[in-house]
């Protein structure tokens, strides 16, 4: 009996031994898998600029540096902020590496001294083509135009903002030299003077999606896709920039696209040629084989040839009630002047135009 006991005991020392060094090599390990996601991402030194915006919580914080390559692992960065009571975060423009430990990187978000603010502000125009605007984002950003643009052309990133953004379908892969061409909303932008191509895009894609959200039951009523609304709102804006020329415009257009007849639109030439020293080349040049080129296609071009407003976009889908299938602009004073027919039309080009 006293033998059978000793065994017992023996064995249940024996569970309790394994069920301890279980749990301590258990626990060795997660220690381990802890003290590796603390470590840096890479040796690469190179900063890059990373936003806290005004307002972001902690786990959008958490959330966004490992989007963005900065952390291993969110779950483990949570629960160093939660043991180290890391409480002081501030909003701001801070440089980041991804050879920078967890600690190194929450010690700067805590630093207010490491949250640059420099800002610029950015006047993209009205009409401006992309690449435009890449370049006049380039001239006080650290960003290049060619970075912008290559970012602006990127199949897997235009995905991910088709993922994000209602107004931007799979048509706009049809554009030719931007697939973001038309979208760029023209207005002035503060920028931070350090920042990603992805943070400018989206602050000016955020600027159109309000603009879009105000017609955007308009657009689907129209019996046009929003690309199609954006493209002509491109080619209105283009033509004229006087908002009463652009309601009587719109519907030339219209009047032109209902009855089959082809646009036959001279700014059209212009995106098409890409490159051109004054207007007579695109007055001159109608015969270039283009997708653009509505001198020689049906209906409209594959995509817009400019960035549109808000202006041009209200009277594209708010065409003047008119008989005109024909416009010419007065190159004195920019206005447009109107025609029926082709006689009326040929009168006022004598008149207006030369």
């Amino acid at each position: 009996m006293a033998s059978n006991k000793k065994n017992r005991n023996k064995i249940t020392f024996i569970i309790v031994l394994v069920i301890l060094i279980t749990f301590t090599g258990g626990f060795a390990l997660l220690y381990r898998t802890y003290l590796n996601g603390l470590k840096p991402v890479s040796d690469v030194t190179d900063t890059v600029a990373f936003i806290v915006d005004e307002g972001s919580t902690m786990d959008e914080i958490i959330s966004k540096l490992y989007e963005e390559g900065f952390i291993k692992d969110t779950r483990i960065a949570k629960i160093y902020v939660k043991l180290n009571k890391v409480n002081d975060y501030y909003a701001g423009n801070f440089l980041l590496s991804k050879s920078m430990s967890v600690e190194e990187i929450f010690d700067t978000l805590s630093d207010v001294t490491k949250a640059y603010r420099d800002e610029v502000l950015v006047t993209i125009p009205d009409g401006s083509w992309a690449k435009h605007a890449a370049a006049y984002i380039a001239e006080k950003t650290n960003l290049t135009a060619e970075e912008i643009l290559k970012k602006w052309n990127d199949v897997e990133y235009i995905y991910q903002l088709i993922a994000k953004y209602e107004f931007l379908t799979e048509e706009v892969f049809n554009s030719e030299h931007c697939f973001l061409e038309g979208y760029i909303y023209p207005e002035t932008y503060s920028f931070y003077t350090s920042t990603t191509v992805e943070q400018v895009t989206e602050k000016i894609l955020d600027h159109q999606n309000v603009i879009y959200q105000k017609y955007k039951d308009q657009i689907k009523e129209s019996g046009y896709t929003v690309h199609e609304i954006y493209t002509l709102a491109s080619v209105i804006l283009f033509e004229v920039s006087n908002e009463e020329d652009m309601y009587l415009v719109s519907s030339v257009f219209h009047n032109r696209l209902k009855d089959g007849w082809k646009l036959q639109s001279s700014v059209t030439v212009c995106y098409a040629l890409y490159t051109y020293d004054s207007w007579e080349d695109c007055e001159s040049d109608v015969t270039i084989q283009s997708d653009y080129n509505t001198y020689l296609i049906d209906g409209l071009p594959v995509g817009p040839v400019s960035n549109t407003n808000e202006m041009a976009l209200k009277a594209t889908l708010n065409p003047a009630e008119s008989s005109y299938y024909f416009f010419v602009n007065d190159i004195s004073t920019g206005r447009a002047h109107f025609a029926e027919t082709y006689e009326e039309h040929e009168k006022n080009v004598k008149k207006y135009l030369y």
